[in-house]
């Protein structure tokens, strides 16, 4: 993520209010679209459009990119409604293709705000760095060979230049699409890797933001992908204990910690061939289970709540039966639920620009579950692809006095509670909130919907109700193929 830079605007339009309809701006053709979801069937309708930017911001004789951005119009605007921009995870996440999972969620807000999501440069519909590969084929097996040479291969076949493909350039192109639609204020909602993109914006464009929502907190200090290792084990131990502490889960699973052990010890030490069902085609799928495999298998499962409560039952089968198949196949059928989601080139772009010129290796992450295998394949690819300019005050802290409620899971894999209490050092009104037992991404179940509605609407915590928060816990746990105890 980047270096100081102050970008022109490709599109200058006279201040309007917000009640202007976006419809009326010559440079914006909006159309009605009906969006799915890569891997459902499921549908939303909205307001599609498309914004011209320049892939060098820098160079005016620049070629010109479109990104797709999605428009739902508040149903009852009034003269001060707030619109909201909905900023996508990965990084590599398009952020149009979340509509159809976020339309129920923002039911209650779209009364009032208009909503808008843009796909990130580098995402989306005709992006780019599109590259279709021989073997685009996902599983758990990690191949250091492969990816450099997907990755060799990918620079020659793209259409852009992956060093303008940073967080702080497309934050250029969010400003341009605030102005060009005519917001004056905004309201800033971000997941994971957009929650550092909100705060970027933040930092470029403080004039313009009413309020910012953190959902599973990045914080500006953070090196992505630096402690996923240590992340997973600590989740891990999380999740173990909420497991003792449940009769039904401790009375299944007593040694379930020790039984990791031996499955990570066979894993290193006496890995066995297996050969799996391929959850979707029901082809037979071979591969051996070594720790990569094994630590792969449980870094996917340990994101949402429900795999989570899935966990203790598959290590302790995988253990018994000394056959891990069961818990292969469900890391897979998770992996699978999420093909085609990352622009995996447009992730290189941010994170090879952004992360991997501070990443040190960390030896002690060697005895970890996942190891250091996440950084060697960063290492492969990162040697390889082009590196963009990055603002030299991209990773340092920032003050802000505008409102801003952090979310966190309680057990996040990926950006776990301390991150949030770091970035919240940031803003002078804050509040920070853990759920209970929960994973990555916590902000759209019934009760955290209802504290973020309430804090949009109001740009307050005075009056905000949390209380639902001491019932939100996790899913319940597993205690045989049949699912939790009835």
């Amino acid at each position: 993520m980047k270096q100081i830079c102050i970008f022109a605007l490709l599109i200058f339009t006279t201040a309007v209010t917000n009640a202007q309809s976006s419809s009326e701006l010559p440079d914006l053709e909006l159309k009605k679209c009906v969006l799915d979801m890569p891997g459902t069937s499921a549908t939303a309708e909205a307001e599609c459009g498309w914004l011209t930017v320049l892939e060098n911001r820098q160079q005016p004789d620049s070629k010109k990119i479109r990104l797709r951005f999605v428009l739902a119009r508040a149903i009852k605007p009034t003269t001060d409604s707030t619109p909201i921009f909905f900023f996508a995870g990965g990084p590599g996440q398009a952020a149009s293709e979340l509509w159809v999972q976020l339309v129920d969620p923002l039911k209650k807000l779209q009364r009032k705000h208009d909503i808008v999501l843009l796909d990130q440069r580098g995402t989306g519909t005709d992006s780019p760095l599109s590259c279709t590969l021989d073997d685009e084929s996902m599983d758990l097996r990690v191949d250091l060979g492969k990816v450099t040479q997907q990755a060799r291969e990918c620079l020659q076949k793209i259409d852009g230049d992956p060093r303008f493909y940073t967080t702080t350039l497309a934050m250029a192109d969010y400003e341009q699409l605030r102005i060009a639609l005519g917001y004056n204020k905004i309201n800033l909602m971000g997941t994971s890797y957009g929650t550092r993109a909100v705060q970027e914006y933040l930092r470029r464009y403080p004039d313009v933001v009413r309020t910012i929502t953190l959902d599973s907190v990045a914080p500006v200090e953070l090196i992505l992908g630096s402690e996923h290792a240590m992340n997973l084990d600590l989740a891990m131990t999380g999740i173990f204990g909420d497991c003792r502490n449940d009769p039904d889960c401790n009375a299944a699973f007593p040694d379930v910690e020790k039984q990791l052990q031996q499955l990570i010890q066979q894993a290193r030490n006496n890995p066995q061939m297996l050969t799996i069902d391929d959850p979707l085609s029901g082809d037979p799928v071979e591969l051996e289970a070594n720790m990569d495999v094994i630590g792969i298998a449980l870094r996917m499962l340990s994101y949402s709540s429900s795999t989570q409560a899935q966990l203790p039952f598959l290590i302790n089968d995988a253990v018994i039966n000394n056959n891990p198949k069961r818990l292969l196949a469900q890391a897979l059928m998770v992996m699978y639920s999420m093909q085609g989601m990352i622009s995996h080139w447009m992730e290189l772009s941010v994170i090879c620009s952004e992360d991997y010129p501070f990443m040190q290796a960390r030896p002690q992450d060697a005895n970890t579950i996942i190891g250091e295998v996440f950084y060697k394949m960063l290492i492969a690819q990162c040697e390889i692809w082009p590196r963009g300019e990055v603002p030299a005050d991209f990773h340092q802290p920032f003050s802000s006095d505008v409102p801003a409620l952090l979310l966190s899971g309680e057990f996040d894999p990926v950006t776990p509670p301390r991150y949030a209490d770091q970035a919240a050092k940031q803003f002078s009104q804050h509040l920070n909130l853990v759920v209970k037992g929960q994973g990555h991404s916590v902000s759209f179940s019934q009760c955290t919907r209802e504290i973020v509605t309430d804090f949009i609407t109001t740009a307050s915590f005075e009056e905000l109700d949390t209380s639902c928060l001491e019932n939100q816990g996790r899913a319940p746990f597993f205690v045989n193929l049949l699912g939790p105890t009835p």
